[in-house]
């Protein structure tokens, strides 16, 4: 499924104008003023190197006259939904705070954050934290030669991937511990923000920013059960396949794309681990992964910290069970028609899944007690399918050959898969749905044809970035 180019396009151009504001408050010192009213001491700052880019957040380094540093970081305009900035850096700043009080994980430290009401640089919500000296792990692991993506490079030696693996599963461990009674967003006991039941996830952002729909139903609404929230991610799937103009491309693809999701939702019940259906709950972090660490140096890979801990929620205990960071990527980006290598990927990722799941024991054995549960949740996992169920649940733009869909229906069984899909062939609701999406399509296009003429304008002069974007503010977020 493709994302909304309109919506890219209005966003492109929103991130240009908030970085040349960025770079206004940065060459006129004003940023590092504002950051030394933050210090105990109001210590003057300068700046260190040039941005620090992720795909979510800008950040700054800053170093103060007493040698101290410190990072500033700013939601992305243009990557981030302006309607839930404020929300994505509260539950962020709430999550560092827990996982620095209930863990020896080495997340920073919290120097001050606001909403964006709060800074007068009218740069957004902001956090500003203690700047970790090391490498990111990212930066030595991907491969150079394949910039669009964050793959792991296949010549890395066995023993480097056991000792990050293991220090990751100890963290893991940590994290698993931590219960809680109730699936939604991080209680706010340290910013006070008003927080709503329903999480600010990874996916329903990403199917907002990207996609163009809003699907988080009503946000006052609960769950009591681990079946309940699944369901309730499945709607956002099918929420974006209804209402995103651009969700198929033809006849044929609305039909396969509204039969599969709906014998998804048909199947549903046999993936959820009973053990966990009604808690106790736990953190989840949607984005943690390899990208997120910082070690010491190319010779020394231990992790001297854990960062950009957003998109973070109480959730489902067994969605521990998935480790689909393994090989630094997550496997929806591989499609299994078009990507010749999809089967080296399924390959190389059982074979450091059976590397994790051997160092996560060894980590579980120095627990009093001897415990196996984190290690058996994912053997439980792998064994039932619903190790690619997580992966299809944690992330949108979901369709039937995308890789962990093409395992889920694998370990189905493709004679179970297309009997319980052929029950949707030829109903008036499929056909009703298909004429919807042509029609939707047609209209896509026809704005699309429009944005890019004005685009046109833009490009050559005719009309500034703000006025083009002022004319479609409805898309800087749903």
């Amino acid at each position: 499924m493709d994302v909304n180019e309109p919506a890219e396009i209005v966003h492109e151009l929103e991130s240009t104008i908030w970085v040349r504001k960025v770079n206004h408050a940065r060459s006129t010192g004003n940023l590092c003023r504002w950051v030394s009213n933050f210090h105990p001491h109001r210590l003057d700052c300068h700046l260190v190197g040039g941005f620090l880019y992720g795909a979510y957040n800008l950040g700054q380094k800053v170093k103060f006259n007493d040698g101290t540093s410190w990072l500033v970081r700013f939601p992305r305009v243009g990557n981030v939904c302006i309607k839930y900035v404020d929300e994505k850096v509260a539950m962020e700043v709430e999550v560092l705070h827990l996982v620095r009080d209930k863990t020896t994980i080495p997340v920073p430290g919290v120097k001050a954050w606001g909403s964006a009401a709060l800074n007068p640089l009218g740069l957004g919500p902001f956090i500003i934290m203690d700047f970790i000296e090391g490498l990111s792990l990212n930066a030595l692991l991907k491969d150079p030669t394949t910039p669009n993506t964050r793959l792991m490079r296949s010549d890395i030696r066995d023993s480097d991937i056991e000792f990050i693996y293991k220090q990751m599963a100890n963290f893991l461990l940590q994290l698993f511990h931590i219960d809680f009674e109730n699936i939604g967003s991080v209680p706010t006991t340290k910013t006070g923000f008003g927080g709503q039941l329903r999480p600010l996830t990874y996916k329903v952002h990403d199917i907002m920013q990207t996609g163009g729909v809003d699907s988080f139903g009503d946000r006052s609404q609960g769950f009591q059960t681990t079946t309940e929230y699944f369901q309730y991610i499945l709607t956002q799937d099918w929420k974006q396949l209804s209402e995103q103009s651009n969700s198929i491309v033809g006849e044929y693809d609305a039909r396969a794309k509204y039969a599969c999701l709906r014998t998804l939702q048909s199947l549903l019940p046999e993936f959820v681990n009973k053990k966990y259906e009604r808690g106790p709950f736990k953190l989840i972090c949607d984005d943690l992964g390899l990208a997120n660490l910082i070690v010491r140096s190319p010779d020394d890979l231990t992790i001297v910290g854990v960062v950009d801990l957003e998109w973070s929620y109480i959730g489902p205990a067994q969605l521990y069970g998935s480790p689909w960071w393994l090989l630094q990527v997550r496997l929806n980006n591989w499609d299994t028609i078009y990507d010749l290598d999809a089967p080296q990927i399924v390959e190389r990722f059982s074979r450091h899944l059976k590397i994790f799941k051997r160092v996560l024991e060894e980590e579980e054995r120095k627990l009093p007690g001897n415990q196996r549960e984190l290690s058996e949740l994912v053997t439980w996992s792998e064994n039932s399918g619903a190790m690619w169920l997580h992966m299809l649940l944690s992330c949108g733009f979901n369709y039937a050959d995308n890789l962990p869909f093409s395992q889920l229906r694998q370990h189905i069984g493709c004679g179970k898969w297309n009997q319980y899909k052929e029950l949707f062939y030829g109903t008036q609701s499929m056909e009703s749905f298909m004429k919807m999406k042509l029609a939707q399509l047609r209209q896509y296009d026809l704005e699309l044809e429009k944005i890019n003429e004005q685009l046109y304008e833009v490009q050559h002069g005719r009309m500034t970035e703000e006025e083009f974007t002022a004319r479609h503010t409805y898309m800087a977020c749903v």
